[in-house]
């Protein structure tokens, strides 16, 4: 805890580095004449090497020039390298520590000692691999190996259409669901390895094909047969992800800060959540909370509950496919949380040049949803307009919300308008076009 109850007798400053000799001498523990008796006697024993590092450092002029020399150097390469981002590496220890069975899982009950390796039910580890994390990462991706290829796949698969063709994607064992189309499975791993890996082909892939292109809308009698579209008669239509809701609503806002890489970003969350650590959260003040939902930190004992009210994982645990709810609480989201109620203020203040209000509409309509609204929908939300308009006249004092969340400033001409507009914005927002990818 420092200093504490101590006293200082004498405070000694020096300019230079000391010698190791000089430091004890300084301290009382040696002195000059236990090495140098009386001028023109011989040195101790300790001494010839004690007194060259002084005579090295501060005599030598040659030397004091390589030193010189060599502090330059050192200065220049921590220079070049002092703001690089650095990130933590393994490396395989000279001789691997012990690893036993635990009895009961406990860490003080040891059982049989265990070694690295592979099931050789999927395919046996060849000599040639080395031992390793090299030879697991060789294993993984041989021509032969029957998983890798389809569980990449499946899970390529799994984010376009909301369900795997095989649906337990954590899962390709025998306690697993079998695959609804095991010839399409099989077709498509053999063509991602022969492409050499190439997740971006195999994207194109299925979103130029047939099956994807279908419209998502289909009959009463096929959703009663096949309610999960397992036999995929039709395009999919599944939410979007929780990160994908928030990008999407900073895009059309013109908000989103499209930087790439650097540190996370603290968007706005409610205030106390992090006190259960003993810690604040101090949101950023700059457009950094704009950027992605991927850069927004990260803490497990208190997730983002902007995204988490959307099933975001906790990062507890690994999960290869998420649940999707369907709560009130993604509803309040949407409508009162400072993100999606700035971005809908953004957007409305960005469309005033426009001036027309079917115009305005539409336009909002469009960055939302990429595309145009039906002529029933465009009704509602010009009512709804008109609507906000006179109620905004009436009392000013209801627009404080739409004008005052968040960072973001907008012009204060027409602010009855842009409050009009945010509204319309939020309502967008909140619709199934812009929260369902059909």
């Amino acid at each position: 805890t420092g200093f504490t109850g101590g006293k200082v007798d004498d405070a000694v400053i020096y300019n230079r580095m000391l010698e190791p000799l000089e430091m004890a001498i300084l301290a009382g523990k040696d002195s000059w004449k236990s090495h140098w008796p009386t001028t023109g006697s011989p040195l101790t024993t300790a001494a010839p090497s004690e007194l060259s590092a002084y005579y090295a450092h501060h005599i030598d002029t040659a030397a004091i020039r390589q030193q010189t020399a060599l502090k330059q150097t050192r200065e220049a390469y921590y220079a070049t390298v002092k703001d690089m981002r650095q990130v933590m590496v393994m490396e395989e220890m000279p001789k691997p520590k012990a690893t036993h069975l635990l009895l009961r899982g406990q860490y003080n009950l040891k059982g049989d000692r265990v070694s690295p390796g592979t099931p050789a039910s999927i395919m046996p580890f060849s000599q040639q691999f080395p031992n390793n994390r090299l030879g697991l990462a060789q294993w993984l991706t041989h021509p032969d190996h029957p998983l890798t290829a389809r569980v990449a796949v499946n899970r390529l698969w799994q984010q376009f259409f909301g369900t795997g063709l095989v649906k337990t994607s954590e899962d390709f064992g025998n306690q697993g669901e079998m695959p609804s189309h095991p010839a399409l499975l099989d077709w498509l791993a053999v063509h991602f390895k022969e492409s050499g890996w190439d997740v971006k082909q195999l994207i194109r892939l299925i979103v130029t094909s047939s099956t994807y292109k279908q419209d998502s809308r289909t009959t009463a009698a096929l959703r009663e047969s096949d309610p999960e579209n397992r036999w995929l008669v039709r395009g999919p239509g599944k939410r979007l992800t929780a990160e994908m809701l928030r990008d999407q609503a900073l895009a059309a806002s013109g908000l989103l800060n499209r930087k790439i890489g650097g540190e996370s970003v603290k968007p706005y969350q409610p205030a106390g959540l992090w006190e259960i650590n003993s810690m604040q959260y101090r949101a950023d003040s700059t457009d950094a909370m704009y950027r992605r939902s991927v850069y927004v930190v990260v803490k497990r004992s208190v997730p983002f509950p902007t995204l988490g009210a959307f099933d975001a994982s906790e990062r507890s645990s690994c999960l290869s496919r998420r649940q999707q709810t369907n709560t009130p609480l993604q509803a309040l989201v949407t409508l009162n949380d400072p993100a999606y109620v700035e971005a809908a203020r953004a957007l409305g203040s960005s469309v005033i040049s426009l001036q027309d209000t079917t115009t305005m509409i539409r336009e909002m309509y469009r960055k939302l949803t990429a595309q145009y609204p039906g002529e029933r929908e465009l009704a509602i939300l010009q009512n709804l307009h008109r609507n906000e308009i006179r109620k905004f006249i009436a009392q000013p004092e209801k627009m404080q919300g739409w004008q005052q969340t968040g960072i973001f400033k907008a012009p204060q001409q027409q602010a009855t308008l842009q409050a009009a507009n945010a509204v319309v914005a939020s309502t967008i927002m909140n619709s199934d076009a812009l929260i369902t990818k059909r």
